[in-house]
């Protein structure tokens, strides 16, 4: 009887230790997640929270970049010209030939009949300075800033024989300020005649180029008019605006 209560004493102190230890775990804290604790396997906050914030501030930096790359051109680049844009031009005729403003430039023409041969030609003579204190680029190929065009009606003849140019070379010549540029050109070209008796000239003249730089220049396509009838004794040339300037 004395084994037995002892072995049943026994289990009893064993199955209290066992009770005690469990509860000393529980009570010591087991890896049980609180209730309200984010769980450890899902920091979705933390984790959108940092890329958020790197776009934010990435896409401030990237913008100077986008804009570096444009075409457009820089603040500190001088405005380009358009090439389409109309330009005013204004005549004024003076006793020794025609005032021409156009493009910030101002041209004195004039026009003198020269013997030429047993002929006659023409001389045209301009006087160019810079109006608006800025310098000025003229296309100056091999025969120079003037392009010459026209026709000429010869003595009983009842059509008129054209002629134009054909540019050679591409030179420059400048306009700066208020120093006189001067350059001329005498007609006719290589494989016109000159003027005989009862021979009329109607010569149209042409810039080649003008602009504020050799980049931005463009033609001035009806600059003025020279006219000449070959009579007795030394003709006479008259300079004079286009036809377009008068509206006919």
């Amino acid at each position: 009887m004395r084994i037995a209560r002892s072995a049943r004493l026994g289990f009893v102190a064993s199955s209290q230790l066992t009770w005690l230890a469990a509860s000393f775990v529980a009570c010591a804290g087991a890896p049980t997640p609180a209730p309200d604790a984010p769980p450890a396997a899902e920091p979705v906050p933390a984790v959108e929270a940092a890329p958020a914030g790197a776009a934010q501030q990435s896409e401030p930096a990237k913008a100077p970049a986008a804009s570096e790359e444009s075409d457009a051109p820089p603040a500190s680049a001088p405005p380009t010209e358009d090439p389409n844009a109309t330009r005013s031009i204004t005549y004024v005729v003076v006793p020794e030939g025609l005032k021409i403003t156009v493009a910030g430039v101002r041209f004195t023409v004039t026009a003198s009949a020269a013997q030429i041969a047993a002929g006659w030609g023409t001389k045209v003579s301009v006087v160019a300075s810079a109006i608006d204190g800025k310098p000025h680029s003229l296309s100056s190929p091999k025969a120079g800033p003037l392009a010459f065009a026209g026709s000429v009606r010869r003595k009983g003849s009842s059509e008129a024989e054209p002629f134009g140019d054909e540019r050679t070379g591409d030179g420059e010549q400048g306009i700066f300020g208020d120093d006189a540029t001067k350059f001329s050109r005498t007609w006719p070209m290589k494989s016109v005649r000159v003027l005989g008796t009862g021979d009329a000239l109607d010569l149209q003249i042409a810039l080649w180029g003008l602009g504020s730089e050799k980049e931005a220049r463009r033609p001035v396509k009806q600059f003025c008019h020279v006219r000449m009838l070959v009579e007795k004794g030394k003709p006479r040339a008259i300079v004079e605006p286009p036809a377009s300037a008068s509206g006919k």
